[in-house]
Order: structure tokens, then sequence, then C-alpha cells
């Protein structure tokens, strides 16, 4: 999978983005996330100065810098190269990065999860059998991204072959997909979309779902915070921070969406109506907190065919000792 494979210009490039946060000192914590709703988590942290309120608490000074990378690529080269701590990444790349530094890099905590629609605008499809060759389907990795194993899924469930959409297959960032998707005669005529790119598209007119990740695999976590063995065991009051700013940020999310909408946009900038926002954080499907859901049937899917080298015997296997030890524990997945 070339997105985790280092190469110097690689490194040079992470160190290269980071800039002086490559110098971090020991009570600063880096952490990179992107945006969406998969996100939000992150935003309403920053925002709300939750970092800083739980470190407070804990009688120690942690100073949180939040960055931004051009791609999935740069941020894993970054985690693998030292230069950022902790990152939000998709569940599937998450377990491919277990898996490729053998348990190095493991989650903190679940952050979150959403439902992903696979839309299209050919009236002919109605269902996965309907899909003739000529179709072209985007997803934001081939093979290896969350919308791509859930499509695997589904067809392995359906036709008892996870690949038989390999050809009609295409890679493209949401944004463009969603260009793609509206452009006559464009590159693709089906999006496995999260949101808000499903719900923009389902209100186009031409356009209807096949497909929801909740018929795949119900709601679960899509969204993992991880970091290296290393700096995890050696800033253990740090990751007790990260653990509960991180929670406190999920509360918010479920308890006052209203009020996690308003943070997020002020984090982001997006150009989202706050009411519009706060609904699609409160979009049935959605899983926010810190144990996993639903993740261990896809690491065992991506360990039957072989995209992942080991096969957990549980959710323990991949996580870090924070959670393991509590009540509720004995129901995450």
């Amino acid at each position: 999978m070339k997105h985790l494979k280092l190469s110097a210009s690689a490194i040079a490039l992470a160190i290269g983005l980071v800039g002086h946060q490559a110098s971090a000192l020991a009570d600063d914590i880096r952490i990179a996330a992107g945006t969406g709703i998969l996100f939000a988590p992150f935003h309403v942290m920053k925002q709300a100065g939750l970092i800083e309120k739980h470190a407070e608490a804990a009688g120690i000074t942690v100073t949180p810098q939040y960055l931004n990378f051009p791609s999935g690529s740069a941020v894993t080269d970054a985690l693998i190269s030292g230069n950022v701590d902790v990152i939000g990444v998709g569940l599937s790349n998450a377990l491919l990065l277990w898996s490729r530094t053998r348990g190095d890099i493991k989650a903190v905590a679940a952050v979150s999860g959403t439902e992903s629609i696979l839309v299209t605008k050919d009236p002919a499809v109605q269902t996965l059998a309907d899909f003739k060759p000529d179709n072209r389907i985007s997803v934001t990795s081939l093979r290896v991204s969350n919308q791509a194993i859930y499509l695997q899924m589904a067809l392995d469930k359906e036709f008892g072959d996870p690949n038989r959409f390999d050809p009609m297959m295409v890679q493209l960032g949401f944004t463009d997909a969603v260009q793609a998707m509206v452009t006559p005669n464009g590159a693709i005529d089906t999006m496995f979309a999260g949101p808000p790119y499903y719900q923009q598209l389902l209100e186009m007119e031409g356009m209807h779902p096949v497909l929801s990740t909740l018929d795949v695999a119900g709601p679960t976590t899509n969204l993992l915070a991880v970091s290296r063995t290393a700096w995890h065991d050696d800033h253990a009051e740090d990751v007790a921070v990260f653990l509960g700013a991180l929670e406190e940020a999920q509360q918010i999310i479920n308890d006052d969406p209203e009020r996690a909408a308003e943070l997020y946009l002020s984090s982001t900038g997006e150009r989202f109506e706050k009411d519009e926002f706060a609904a699609m954080l409160a979009d049935d499907g959605n899983v926010f907190q810190s144990l996993p859901m639903g993740t261990f049937q896809t690491a065992e899917f991506m360990a039957r065919i072989g995209l992942i080298r080991d096969a957990p015997q549980d959710w323990k296997d991949y996580f870090f000792d924070n959670l393991k030890g509590r009540p509720e524990a004995a129901n995450a997945d």
C-alpha cells in the first residue's frame, strides 16, 4: 500500500510541514486531524480548550498543537517519523498501520463513526446486482478506505466475491467526486460518500441511494485516534489528559449538538449553517464514544482477504490498555 511506505522525500515533506513543531517540548501534544463530521470531536476539543482544562485539573501543563496535513499519507508519515504524536485516522488505515508496524502503532481511543451511503445517478441501478461493467464508482482510496472496505464486505456477503467491483473502482477525494457526479458525462456515476457529501448529493435531482454502511456493518466506529508505542508509553499523563478531553468533546456532541456545531464551525471556518451542521451531528447512525463499536468485524474481514498480516483475537489487540479495564469494555468490539 503505497500510502504507508516511507521514503526520504515523504519524511522530508512531513518534517517540512510540521516545521517548528518537530522540536515540540515534552509537555506539548501534537495532534493531527482533518475536517468533517468524523473529526468533530477534535475541533470541539480545540475550540473549547479541553486539553488545557483537563491538564489543569491534573495539575500539569500540556500545550496542544493542532496540525493539518495535505493528505492521509503525509499525516501517517509524520506519525511514523515522530513529528506528530496523535492522529485521527480511518479505521481501515489504522488497522493497516497496526499490522504493518507489527503493533508499534495502536489506537488510544475510538473517536467517531458515521453512516456512509453509496449514491448513484444511474437510474438502472437500484441494488448491487444492477451494476454493469461500464459503471464507475468512486472511493477515496482503492481497496483500503473505509468505504471501499464496506463495499467489499457487502459484495462478499451478497456474491461471495469481495473484489467483484474492482474494475469499476475510481479513486477520488470526496470533493472531486461530488464535482464529477454533478458533471454531465463525468468520470463516475456512483460515489460511496460520507457526510456531508451524501446529504448534498441526495438533495439533487436524479441521485438516489443504493447501499448504506448501516446495512453492512450497523453503527460502527470509523475513526480512531492512534499513536506510536514509544510516545504513548513515555507520556502517560499526556495520554490521560488527551483521553479526558476527547471524552468530554464526545459528550458535548452527544448532549448539545448545537454547541458542538458552533465550536466546530468556529474552528474550521466551514460555511454550514449552525442548525444544519448540528442536525448532521445528531444523525442516526453516528457514534461518538471512546470505546470502539463494530470495529472487530472490519478487522476480521481485512485479515481474511489478506489486507492485514495477522488476524487480531479481539479489539484489544489494536488498542492500547487505557480503556481495557473499564466495565463497559466488555461490550466493546
